[in-house]
C-alpha cells in the first residue's frame, strides 16, 4: 500500500483566507490541537489582530489565550471546524489526514496531507475544485515507515540552507554545544575555510529557524490539557489496572 504526501495550496471561502489577502506577506499559522485552534501572527500586524477577532466575534467564538511571543502573537480559541467548512473536513471525509501546520499567505491556503490510498487520493482532488483554485505544489510516495518522521522533519527543516544545516550539525559535531563546550566557532571555522564571523553568521540563522519552528509546538504542549504530574500519575493508574 503507498503512503502519499500532498503539498497544495487553495484559494476559497475561508476567513482567514480572504484576511491574508489584505495584509501580504503576512504568514497566519494554524494548528488544530483536540477542540481548539492555535494561530501565530507575525509582529506588527495589529490591524490584522483586530480582525481576528472580528472573525472570531462573528462566528460566537472568543480568543481565549492571547500572548506575545518574540516573533509574533499567539492565541487559541475553540475548534471552527463545526461551524466552517475547511479543507480539513475534506481530507477528512476522504479518509486523509491533515499536517500541521495550515499556512495563510496572500491570499491563499496552504496545506499539507497524508493520504493512504491512491483512491483517496483521487477522491481528494475531485472534490478540491468545488473549493476554488487548487495548485499542486508536490506529490511523493513515502514508505509507511518514514511518514512521522518525514513529518516532522520537512516542518523543522524546510526553511533551512545547505549552509545553515552544514553550520549546525558542525557544531553539534565537533562539541560546540556540551557543557563545557569543547570548541570555539573560531576552530569550526578554521576547519571549514571560512572566517569566524562568517560561521557564526551561518550558526545564528540556523539556531533561530530552529526555534521558530519548534517553539509553536512548545507553546502546544506548554498549554494542553493536564498538568505533567496527572499525566504521570493516570498512567500509573492504567499500569496497574493492566497488572
Amino acid at each position: 500500500m503507498e503512503t502519499w504526501e500532498i503539498s497544495l495550496r487553495v484559494k476559497y471561502d475561508y476567513p482567514f483566507i480572504e484576511i491574508s489577502s489584505r495584509y501580504p506577506g503576512a504568514r497566519i499559522s494554524m494548528w488544530c490541537v483536540w477542540n481548539r485552534e492555535m494561530l501565530h501572527v507575525p509582529m506588527g500586524h495589529e490591524n490584522l489582530m483586530e480582525e481576528l477577532e472580528e472573525y472570531a466575534k462573528n462566528l460566537n467564538l472568543t480568543f481565549e489565550k492571547h500572548q506575545r511571543s518574540s516573533d509574533g502573537i499567539v492565541l487559541t480559541m475553540k475548534d471552527s471546524c463545526e461551524v466552517l467548512d475547511s479543507i480539513w473536513n475534506i481530507a477528512e471525509r476522504n479518509n486523509c489526514s491533515l499536517v500541521h501546520p495550515a499556512v495563510y499567505l496572500d491570499g491563499w491556503g496552504y496545506f499539507k496531507i497524508i493520504s493512504f490510498s491512491e483512491n483517496d487520493t483521487k477522491k481528494l482532488f475531485a472534490e478540491l475544485p468545488r473549493k476554488g483554485p487548487n495548485e499542486l505544489l508536490s506529490k511523493k510516495v513515502v514508505h509507511i515507515d518514514a511518514v512521522p518522521s518525514n513529518i516532522w522533519v520537512e516542518t523543522f527543516f524546510e526553511q533551512l540552507t545547505d549552509k545553515q544545516i552544514d553550520a549546525i550539525v558542525k557544531a553539534f559535531d565537533y562539541g560546540y554545544y556540551r557543557s563545557p563546550r569543547d570548541i570555539t566557532t573560531d576552530s569550526i571555522a578554521t576547519s571549514l575555510g571560512i572566517t569566524r564571523s562568517t560561521y557564526e553568521e551561518h550558526l545564528r540563522k540556523a539556531e533561530n529557524r530552529l526555534m521558530e519552528a519548534l517553539l509553536p509546538y512548545l507553546k502546544i504542549f506548554r498549554a494542553g490539557g493536564r498538568k505533567r504530574e496527572e499525566m504521570v500519575t493516570s498512567h500509573i493508574e492504567v499500569s496497574s489496572l493492566d497488572a
